[in-house]
């Protein structure tokens, strides 16, 4: 399999640059990247972006202080991600999005206003798909480079992964990260946190959630850095079409690549690595930054 990336990825690049250049053309006729669908505007305010976000963090701590008292660890030993850790994190997330909706709700906000209802699933569908292939290959290259030559990336999710690749603890980096934190990240910083910031600043919002969102992956080198453009993309998905589902499913689908990449065996030329793209990609810095 490892044999295969070399062609995989020049796909991946060509097809990358086919939709670039499509959207290039797009632009030159004057035409929209992405077709909008009628505004959707939410109904809360910052007090209620707030309260969620300190509900997210509840949620993340409440999971840290129960897997410490099932796997108590060594005063000063380094932090290590174990499947409790995983397994809770994951429940935390769910948990966070099922509370978030169900305070908004009581706050007055409608359903539709939430972010997941797409009056046109298929073309949404077509959207995330296609913008999955046209911001893969930039951006792994872009968190390689930095990588390599700037800050190395690293983090307990890999080496968690690297140790154990058994079907219990790959399902449970799964669950982690191409179900929980795609739909709990793009529910907070695309629905709750940009559809405020859009009432006050319009296209710019999307712009302030994809900083904030990069921000939110600071601690591990680097790779803070593509995900702000990895927000810019699923932003202005959300923003043109009122939902986050195409947002959960790019992001859903990038995670899965990473998973991918991590089970890649290492390459047998001496000093040889894994593949640079497996240590920095959003697998490890969504779903492992959340993880205690």
């Amino acid at each position: 399999m490892t044999a295969l990336l070399g062609p995989i990825a020049v796909v991946a690049c060509l097809a990358s640059g086919v939709g670039i250049s499509r959207l290039v053309g797009r632009l030159r006729r004057g035409e929209p990247l992405v077709p909008a669908l009628p505004a959707n505007p939410v109904p809360w305010d910052g007090l209620d972006v707030a309260a969620l976000f300190v509900l997210f963090m509840a949620c993340q701590v409440g999971v840290g202080v129960l897997v410490s008292l099932v796997t108590p660890t060594t005063a000063g030993a380094t932090p290590v991600v174990t499947n409790a850790g995983l397994a809770a994190s994951a429940v935390a997330m769910l948990v966070f999005t099922l509370l978030g909706m169900v305070v908004l709700r009581l706050r007055g906000a409608p359903a539709g206003s939430l972010g997941f209802r797409d009056p046109q699933p298929a073309a949404g569908l077509r959207l995330a798909v296609g913008t999955w292939v046209i911001i893969v290959p930039p951006l792994l290259a872009v968190a390689a480079f930095l990588d390599r030559f700037v800050v190395s990336y690293s983090h307990p999710v890999v080496d968690f992964l690297r140790a154990d690749r058994s079907l219990p603890a790959v399902g449970l980096v799964v669950l982690t990260a191409v179900v929980a934190a795609p739909i709990a990240e793009e529910f907070f910083f695309r629905r709750v946190l940009q559809g405020w910031l859009e009432t006050r600043l319009g296209e710019q919002a999307i712009v302030v959630s994809a900083v904030c969102f990069g921000l939110a992956h600071l601690g591990h080198g680097l790779g803070w850095i593509p995900l702000i453009g990895f927000g810019l993309a699923t932003g202005y998905l959300a923003r043109r079409r009122g939902t986050i589902l195409p947002g959960i499913v790019v992001h859903a689908l990038f995670n899965a690549v990473s998973v991918a990449l991590l089970l890649l065996p290492p390459p047998s030329t001496p000093g040889g690595r894994l593949n640079d793209v497996d240590e920095k990609t959003d697998l490890v810095k969504v779903s492992a930054n959340s993880t205690p």
